[in-house]
């Protein structure tokens, strides 16, 4: 699964990188997306993602950081 990791990235450089990431992997899905634990950068991805149609969500109960992504 290709992965994204928004650790460390500004809110502004993460805007762009989620953009890219998807329209270079949108035919590769499922994809992964590290957000860490900032609510701001969940719902930068979030609304993203909504603008994409895409469905998400976490990897796992215990790790909210990581979302996965699906087309379906």
């Amino acid at each position: 699964m290709k992965s994204l990791d928004l650790h460390g990235k500004s809110y502004e450089e993460a805007n762009i990188l989620i953009n890219i990431f998807i329209e270079n992997n949108i035919d590769s899905m499922p994809l992964q997306i590290i957000t860490g634990n900032s609510n701001q950068m969940k719902e930068i991805v979030y609304s993203i993602l909504k603008k994409h149609n895409l469905r998400f969500y976490p990897k796992s109960d215990y790790n909210l950081g990581c979302l996965v992504i699906n087309d379906m």
